[in-house]
């Protein structure tokens, strides 16, 4: 009996340092091949942003032309010219084109192009949009969005790693619960054996009949199988759970032996409701799959703000100051103009900002329901944590009550009092009040990992 008060006793002397569940985690969450390769997709984002970064790269651009010619006012006679140019270009996000550069045309030049001074004109200009492309634009689009890519790639990361750490923890916890339950069935076998050979003394010394001896080594036979069948259990729970373990390389790692599994101990307790509400504001806050309809709002508001704008006229303002220098220079310059377009149907615009509108209602509606959800499985996690501990209490002291059932049917026993039978029963009740308090124990910490992921405390 004393060996199923303490599931622990038929441990090695020296077993190995637990694998608590904490470390356990730390390391799913550092080596776990699909949380590897979804922090690396994570990681695409910053590249994306500066991809979409590199459309508003400065250029530089250059361009030298040689022209010879027939003059038309005197044919047969060969005129030539020169025209040569560098200019730096920089495209805004808000839409705003800047150049700087510098020309020098000489010889006799055809229009549009005119000489310049013997030491060139330099200039700036810009070129403004007025109203289709004034502050947002394609280019400028896909930056905001590719910023708020960066946020939305972590909140998909962080979904996916609670979604494997509750798994990774329940893993865990099966692990525990069925290398108690060995232990339990050990114990149970063990007892059989002692009382199988004391029956046998009493037998052959005419103290009991010899059907006791066949009965015994059944019980004996029934328990091996028992153990048998929980050791079964304990290579697939650790079969399981060796699927959350690897190196850093990438390569699999041994399982823990059933000696690293920690020893058994009694549940924190039930959840304050207080606190209960408490995480549950937070995990409104938090919560990745809420960040996640959040960030996708902000990225098709962007593609509202787009559609909306392209339906504009496209109206541009360009300035170009500048300054014609050397022998022959006309010195400051000025070239100006304005240019519109008006869009005679809107179907792209109007196309492109219908299917944004749908979808932001589509995303207000998820969110909605996503938050009345998320509440819900937050006092549902509570919920079952608190039931689990409820239960834990009874079976613990269902199993104290067997425990003295036992010794009160193995105490008549041996005043002669019982009979095997009994005896077998009651051990046999007993282990099956240890199992329980095993799984419900389980059960409240798979239930307590639960509710940490549901309100982000992981």
């Amino acid at each position: 009996m004393l060996l199923l008060v303490s599931v622990g006793a038929g441990r090695a002397q020296t077993p190995p340092p637990p694998l608590t569940l904490p470390e356990f985690l730390a390391r799913v969450q550092a080596t776990y091949p699909k949380l590897a390769a979804a922090d690396a997709e994570r990681r695409t984002a910053p590249a994306k942003l500066l991809e979409k970064q590199g459309a508003f790269d400065p250029i530089l651009v250059g361009d030298h032309t040689f022209t010879r010619f027939n003059d038309t006012g005197s044919p047969g006679k060969v005129k030539s010219f020169t025209a040569t140019d560098a200019a730096v270009e920089f495209l805004t996000p808000s839409g705003a084109k800047i150049v700087a550069g510098a020309q020098l045309n000489r010889g006799d030049v055809k229009s549009p192009l005119s000489v310049t001074g013997v030491d060139g004109e330099y200039f700036l200009g810009i070129k403004l949009p007025l109203l289709r492309g004034l502050g947002i634009n394609p280019k400028s689009a896909a930056l905001q969005q590719a910023r708020l890519g960066i946020a939305l790639a972590d909140s998909t990361y962080q979904s996916l790693r609670l979604e494997v750490l509750v798994a990774a923890g329940s893993a865990y916890w099966d692990w525990v619960a069925v290398v108690q339950r060995v232990e339990v069935a050990a114990a149970l076998l063990e007892l059989a054996r002692v009382r199988a050979q004391a029956v046998r003394d009493r037998a052959q010394a005419g103290d009991l009949p010899l059907i006791d001896v066949v009965e015994a080594e059944q019980e004996v036979q029934r328990r091996i199988e028992g153990l048998e069948k929980a050791r079964r259990d304990l290579q697939k729970e650790t079969n399981k759970l060796s699927l959350y373990l690897w190196d850093e390389g990438g390569i699999a790692a041994p399982p823990p032996p059933p000696g690293a599994a920690p020893p058994a101990v009694d549940p924190g307790g039930v959840l304050e409701e207080l606190e209960v509400a408490r995480l549950q504001a937070q995990a409104l806050q938090q919560r990745p799959e809420l960040r996640i309809l959040a960030a996708a709002g902000e990225v098709t508001r962007v593609d509202l703000r787009l559609a909306r704008n392209l339906r504009l006229p496209d109206l541009n303002l360009s300035v170009q100051p500048g300054y014609d220098s050397g022998a022959e220079g006309a010195g400051p310059t000025l070239k100006a103009g304005i240019s519109l377009g008006l869009p005679l149907r809107q179907r792209t615009a109007r196309g492109l900002e219908g299917q944004a509108e749908r979808k932001l209602e589509k995303i207000a509606l998820d969110l909605q329901f996503e938050r009345q959800r998320v509440q819900v499985q937050v006092q549902d996690a509570a919920n079952a944590v608190n039931q689990a501990y409820r239960r834990y209490v009874a079976a613990r002291e269902e199993l104290r009550l067997a425990q003295r059932l036992e010794q009160g049917e193995r105490d008549r026993f041996t005043l002669g009092d019982s009979t095997l039978f009994l005896v077998n029963q009651r051990e046999r009740s007993t282990a099956e009040a240890a199992n329980r308090v095993i799984s419900i124990r389980a059960e409240y910490e798979q239930a307590l990992v639960l509710f940490r992921a549901v309100t982000v405390q992981l």
